[in-house]
């Protein structure tokens, strides 16, 4: 059984890309106080399960560091208290640094919001955020859909031969 073509580049499509600096504040004594990047936040909702996510930023090539930050999954509850945002990091997964990061989110509601933490001395972020287009038979019910058609196939097998 086919579950997902991920080596195919036409089963990939690129939804979101920005290139984020963080701020530099003067302060009086003539230091700058630096104002990191906040969460990037992708400003749409999305349905497909399947993203692949890179980061990037300036850091020295021969630095060891690795880690590009989190990126979070975020569930709408529909439950709102005292006039605030209901929705909820449900996900996060780790992304590393100046590689394309497979992200696999469960399928626990019919859409959600991503949005993305780099490190804070980060200066510079530059994302770029891509979903999978292609077949995608992972969810749970298609897969239950087809073990209970093995099933009732087998149960017809053995109601012939009786």
């Amino acid at each position: 059984m086919r579950v997902v073509e991920l080596n195919n580049s036409a089963n990939w499509e690129s939804i979101y890309s920005t290139n984020i600096n963080a701020v530099s504040v003067p302060m009086q004594n003539g230091t700058n106080l630096i104002s990191p990047i906040p969460e990037i936040v992708v400003p749409f909702v999305l349905d497909k399960f399947i993203l692949a996510v890179s980061v990037d930023t300036d850091v020295p090539t021969d630095s060891v560091w690795r880690f590009a930050g989190y990126i979070n999954q975020k569930i709408s509850t529909g439950i709102v208290i005292g006039g605030g945002q209901d929705a909820t990091a449900v996900n996060g997964r780790s992304l590393f640094l100046d590689r394309v990061n497979l992200i696999l989110f469960q399928k626990i509601s019919t859409s959600y919001a991503v949005s993305i933490r780099v490190p804070r001395w980060f200066p510079r972020a530059g994302v770029n955020v891509w979903q999978y287009i292609g077949v995608d038979d992972t969810s749970e019910e298609i897969l239950f859909s087809q073990e209970f058609a093995n099933i009732n196939f087998k149960l017809d097998q053995i109601q012939s031969q009786l």
